[in-house]
C-alpha cells in the first residue's frame, strides 16, 4: 500500500552561517512558556561555531536519539513541538513555503487597533462631557 504525507504546517529554520549571524529563532533554543509563566532554555539542542564561524554544527536530542546538525541542514519543529534536523535535499523535496508568515509586531498592532479606537472614542466622549471639545 502507498501513503502520502498529510499536508501539515511546520516551522523550519535553515542552519547556515548567514542565518546564524542573524540570530537563532526563539522557538529553536527556548522551550514554550511553562505553566508558571517562565521560559526556559532548551537543553536538548546545542549549536556551535568554530574559527570565527568558519565552521558550524550542532547536536539535538530527538525521539530517536542524539542527531548531528550540519551546516545547511534545516531544523524543523514538528506538529507536537519536537525538534529534528533534516538534510536540505530531503527538506526541499518534502516541504514548500506555506505562504503564511507571522510578523509578531504587525499582529499585535492589528489586535490592539480596535481597543485603541474604543479608548480614543471614550476619551473624546469624556472630554466633550467636560466641555474640552
Amino acid at each position: 500500500m502507498k501513503y502520502r504525507k498529510k499536508p501539515v504546517e511546520i516551522e523550519a529554520w535553515h542552519f547556515t552561517k548567514e542565518n546564524l549571524k542573524k540570530g537563532i529563532p526563539r522557538w529553536v533554543d527556548h522551550l514554550p512558556v511553562n505553566k508558571n509563566g517562565y521560559e526556559e532554555l532548551n537543553h536538548d539542542i546545542s549549536l556551535w561555531s568554530q574559527y570565527g564561524r568558519e565552521k558550524i554544527g550542532g547536536e539535538i536530542k530527538t525521539l530517536e536519539g542524539k542527531m548531528t546538525i550540519s551546516e545547511n541542514d534545516y531544523i524543523i519543529k514538528g506538529v507536537h513541538g519536537e525538534l529534528y534536523p533534516c538534510k536540505p535535499d530531503i527538506f526541499e523535496e518534502t516541504y514548500e513555503p506555506s505562504g503564511r508568515s507571522v510578523d509578531g509586531k504587525l499582529l499585535a498592532e492589528k489586535l490592539a487597533m480596535p481597543i485603541k479606537h474604543e479608548l480614543d472614542k471614550r476619551s473624546r466622549d469624556a472630554q466633550r462631557r467636560k466641555g474640552f471639545l
